[in-house]
């Protein structure tokens, strides 16, 4: 039988069966299984070699907690649900931010033994984020995120063992996610809905979304992730609604009501809170940060004490640069007073272009928080920030945006005074002294430390004509000069990662080289004996 007769003299057989014929071969094609491909193992090695582990040292330098990490996150990671909404990524299945680096492992070091020691009772698979030395530095505070919860876990120093302690999942969508009261306390946020309540998208909306401006026409930001409708607006509530709870020895207790809290701050004594929290209406043209917000001092069992103020939506803020909206702003505790709020006001009604000799002011409100605020002092640029010391020092910082100017003053709370100490261009790096180094007041908290009217300052960058070198100096608060008494060699990038003793001049550094991977050492810049090695980390990557 002439098969190619036919099929030359009736072509529309000839294109049946080639059709056919192309249809069985994709069918073939697409039934193969085809998993995952894997790279050359050359390759492979390169690209899944885990880096070295993170390093935190407590601040007697006795132990070591290593962190370890992959280089990547795995296909299951990236694969977890995500919703974008008032500027912020999160997964809906356990109220946590979507992007993030995760510990997988943990153990700790005896520094002086040189003797490692593993972590008992981890999670399995653990995703650990958070992590939070205690007041007293023998235990470590972390979170674990799996895919339907986020929980807190302990490590006890001296017994090497990691136990969960909440009995609710956390909630992690917004502010700090935990802090600590004491040894045995910590205050966090848990979740007040299970993850499965959150209303699905309606396929209808009830109506179109509206947006009105009843004001003047003023150019402003765009940001992503917006509020765009009032589903969104539902979403972000659920999403961001959190109950406060205390944990003293294991036990759960609830402080205050659930409300979406942007900021909680713990007084120095530990007596009150500074709490900020979201109202409504929600911003469709600014993220959660710029939300309408209320800020409260509440004692430790969540009774308001006073409401310091409601700041308005961000969304009236004017253009240019150093324009502020005209109300109180950087709520936060003087860190060495037991309970006192400090805050930042505009005098220029917001904008800098007004010829005025101070353009901001700083006041404090004592506990208990009752009477006028005092005005601690003023600013001729915009306030930036304060850095207390002791009852005669703190660091105040202003600057200009706009001008790329930065002054940094000496405030004396004693006398109430303001002392200029220097002033520079931001962009001008080889200027930079540094920043004063801290230690720890009777609060635990860090404050700057002041030596015969001298600070140490520690630049870990450390900018000049020969590359980046990182330094140590004094600074002499009377001359007001700087005098550099260490600095990274030629060649090598070695920064002052803490100072162990100030008056000894105990330092840990971080070393590295083209060649040699970063490790750890302890220097003594008194006895000028050879620096001590505490890590040991090989380069992870194939030669």
């Amino acid at each position: 039988f002439n098969y190619q007769l036919i099929l030359m003299k009736n072509p529309f057989i000839h294109a049946a069966l080639v059709f056919i014929i192309s249809l069985f071969s994709v069918c073939v094609y697409a039934q193969d299984a085809v998993g995952y491909q894997l790279p050359p193992k050359d390759i492979a090695d390169l690209l899944l070699a885990k880096p070295t582990p993170g390093v935190s040292i407590d601040q007697k330098a006795n132990w070591m907690l290593l962190s370890e990490r992959n280089s990547y996150p795995s296909v299951e990671e990236l694969g977890q649900p995500e919703i974008r909404v008032a500027g912020l990524r999160l997964n809906p299945n356990n109220f946590s931010p979507s992007r993030q680096t995760y510990i997988n492992n943990f153990s700790l070091k005896n520094i002086k033994q040189n003797k490692e020691y593993p972590v008992t009772g981890l999670p399995a698979n653990m995703l650990a984020s958070n992590v939070s030395w205690s007041p007293a530095e023998q235990k470590v505070a972390f979170t674990n995120t799996t895919a339907s919860r986020i929980d807190l876990y302990v490590i006890d120093i001296t017994t090497h063992k990691a136990t969960r302690i909440n009995k609710q999942p956390l909630n992690a969508v917004n502010g700090t996610a935990i802090s600590w009261v004491d040894e045995n306390t910590l205050i966090y946020k848990i979740a007040t809905s299970p993850a499965s309540m959150l209303q699905k998208k309606p396929i209808m909306p009830k109506g179109p979304t509206v947006q009105q401006n009843v004001g003047k026409a003023a150019p402003g930001r765009t940001y992503q992730d917006m509020i765009k409708s009032p589903y969104d607006e539902q979403v972000f509530e659920f999403m961001a609604n959190a109950q406060l709870a205390m944990n003293k020895n294991g036990t759960e207790t609830n402080i205050g009501k659930p409300s979406l809290y942007s900021s909680v701050q713990l007084s120095p004594d530990k007596k009150y809170m500074l709490i900020e929290t979201i109202r409504k209406p929600f911003s469709y043209l600014v993220p959660a940060g710029g939300f309408p917000t209320t800020i409260s001092v509440t004692d430790m069992s969540g009774k308001v004490i006073k409401i310091l103020a409601e700041l308005p939506s961000a969304e009236t803020t004017p253009s240019g640069n150093d324009n502020v909206q005209n109300v109180p702003t950087g709520y936060d505790w003087r860190d060495d007073e037991a309970a006192t709020v400090i805050w930042s006001m505009p005098l220029d009604s917001g904008l800098i272009k007004k010829k005025m000799d101070f353009h901001d002011a700083v006041y404090s409100l004592s506990h208990p928080f009752t009477g006028n605020a005092k005005e601690l002092f003023k600013t001729n640029m915009r306030f930036r920030g304060i850095a207390w010391g002791n009852e005669n020092f703190a660091w105040v910082t202003e600057a200009l945006q706009g001008k790329q100017t930065l002054k940094v003053s000496r405030y004396n709370p004693a006398a109430n005074t303001m002392e200029s100490l220097f002033e520079r261009n931001i962009t001008d790096a080889y200027s930079n002294p540094g920043n004063p180094v801290t230690e720890k007041n009777k609060y635990k908290r860090n404050v700057i430390k002041v030596t015969n009217n001298t600070l140490l300052m520690n630049n870990t960058v450390g900018s000049s004509v020969k590359g980046d070198l990182p330094f140590l100096a004094t600074f002499d608060l009377a001359t007001k000069k700087s005098d550099i008494i260490w600095r990274s060699s030629e060649g090598t990038y070695e920064s002052v990662v803490d100072v162990l003793d100030a008056d000894n001049l105990i330092l840990l550094t971080r070393r590295e080289t083209q060649k040699e991977v970063p490790n750890f050492y302890i220097k003594n810049l008194k006895l000028r004996v050879a620096d001590k090695a505490i890590t040991s980390f090989a380069n992870p990557y194939p030669q």
